[in-house]
């Protein structure tokens, strides 16, 4: 491996440490430039790897009886069109944020940042030294492109302190100022070799001496970008506003206004916008915690609330966290409602009650507060007692079951019962009256037939003894045959009796 092979393994060891820090850094604070920055380096590892496989293949291209050279010009111009792409790829996520995250860890970040312009710098010169003493045109356009990468972390260096002290816009502003180096870089580095493959030349003439300051040449490339670039960054200030949606913007770090489903303008790379979703009901759950009642009882409780957004921008910039504010005052307002009830009415009815009481005291801590929020609903997921007097709530618990049990069953006996006994004194004073009007009728009836009897006595005595007579005999002998005979017959003697065929003694 000779000195052009061992400096870009090195090099494209240091870029990968490189790449792994600047990602921290962008993951750590939400810089777009710093991710910017990130992707660029992660070119020039792709840039370092392809000057190794063409440094590699100079020994073919001997063999071959090639240009010295020509290889090497090929790999940079696939170098710039990777930058290009790179490039594209970069502005397209800087122009298409329209919601800027908000940069966290500045300070700590900028002194890492620090530290990556240093790594940048040693390997840019790094390879640039080499190069030159080597007289390589791939070392000296991937050293080229490693100052590109210094520029682009200085740059981001400056955004971060500008959103420090009160400017996070101008972090975007930094990324398409990255954007542009790369794009110019890549321009350079494509137009060299071109020109090094047409002329025969094994250095190209926009290397050769300050080629870092090659960038300011090119008057007509950077207008063109300049002018691409400003048409994309204003067609960025265009944004839409879904239905169901409030957008809030921001400029310089102050709330500009609240608007609606639509479309509607910003200032480009100025504004950033925090859509959010004023139509959905959003649920946060408190932790399961001690609350203590009115009766001094301990209780484990844990809650669910639903609730809506009706402020964006309080509940965006009001409050840090707001769930977690909501959670917390949900369970103070808990709190002292169960304070003024026992353990008993936390267990059954009077469970809504104390809800609907949580609800409205929750909702004016929330208004007190300016969160942008309106509660739905609050709903108990548990009540369990203490691990420690679990038991003993369990038996408190099946002696009121058992109680319940016990009424139920006694009130369902007394209502059987008394409806039974209801229902038999209806039933006797009922019979009762019938039999008092039967034996009234019946007496009347009978006072009545007497009167008949006697006046029909008074008239004709014999005969109506003799029919009374006659009657009597009937009710009391009812199924005996029965024979008159006439006073003149003689019953003592021993005549035989001929009636209806059969002969019958005489008695």
């Amino acid at each position: 491996m000779n000195r052009k092979e061992k400096t870009i393994v090195v090099t494209i060891v240091a870029n990968v440490v490189l790449v792994l820090l600047k990602f921290f850094l962008s993951n750590s604070s939400g810089s777009l430039a710093l991710r910017a920055s990130a992707w660029h380096s992660v070119g020039d590892v792709f840039v370092s790897v392809f000057v190794l496989l063409g440094l590699l293949s100079a020994g073919w291209e001997a063999k071959r009886r090639l240009q010295t050279g020509t290889i090497e010009n090929v790999v940079a111009l696939i170098v710039s069109g990777l930058m290009f792409f790179t490039a594209l790829d970069i502005f397209r996520e800087v122009t298409g944020a329209a919601e800027t995250p908000d940069l966290r860890n500045i300070w700590p970040v900028t002194i890492g940042a620090f530290l990556t312009i240093a790594i940048t710098y040693f390997t840019a010169r790094y390879k640039e030294f080499v190069g030159r003493a080597t007289n390589s045109l791939s070392l000296i356009a991937s050293g080229y492109h490693s100052r590109m990468d210094l520029y682009a972390s200085v740059l981001v260096v400056v955004g971060l302190v500008a959103a420090a002290v009160g400017f996070p816009a101008l972090d975007k502003l930094a990324a398409i100022a990255v954007i542009v180096l790369i794009v110019t870089s890549g321009w350079e580095i494509a137009e060299s070799a071109i020109h090094a493959l047409k002329t025969n030349q094994t250095l190209p003439l926009h290397l050769e001496g300050h080629h870092h300051l090659a960038l300011f040449r090119n008057k007509r490339m950077l207008t063109y970008l300049g002018g691409i670039a400003a048409l994309f960054i204003l067609l960025s200030g265009v944004y839409t506003v879904s239905l169901g949606e409030q957008a809030v913007i921001q400029r310089f770090g102050k709330v500009a206004g609240t608007f609606g489903p639509g479309l509607h303008i910003r200032v480009p790379l100025i504004d950033s916008i925090s859509r959010v979703n004023v139509d959905q009901v959003r649920q946060v759950q408190t932790e399961a915690s001690l609350v203590l009642t009115g009766d001094t009882n301990l209780i484990n409780t844990k809650l669910t609330v639903q609730y809506t957004i009706t402020n964006p921008a309080n509940y965006l910039f009001s409050t840090q966290n707001p769930e977690n504010l909501l959670a917390k005052e949900t369970e103070t307002a808990f709190r002292t409602a169960v304070a003024q009830k026992g353990v008993d009415d936390l267990l059954t009815a009077s469970r809504s009650a104390i809800l609907a009481q949580t609800t409205t005291q929750t909702q004016n801590l929330l208004e007190e507060h300016n969160t942008g929020i309106k509660v739905m609903n609050i709903q108990l997921l548990s009540v369990t007692p203490p691990s420690e007097v679990a038991d003993a709530f369990l038996d408190v618990a099946s002696a009121r079951e058992d109680k319940n049990t016990y009424m139920n069953e006694a009130l369902a006996y007394r209502n059987e019962t008394v409806a039974i006994a209801r229902g038999n004194a209806s039933k006797q004073v009922t019979g009762a009256q019938a039999e008092k009007t039967s034996k009234i009728a019946l007496a009347t009836g009978e006072a009545e037939r007497f009167s008949k009897k006697l006046a029909a006595y008074q008239t004709a005595p014999v005969v109506t003894r003799t029919r009374l007579y006659l009657e009597s005999l009937e009710k009391v002998l009812p199924n005996i045959k029965k024979y008159i005979l006439d006073p003149r017959v003689e019953t003592n003697s021993t005549d035989l009796w001929i009636t209806n065929g059969q002969t019958t003694a005489q008695p």
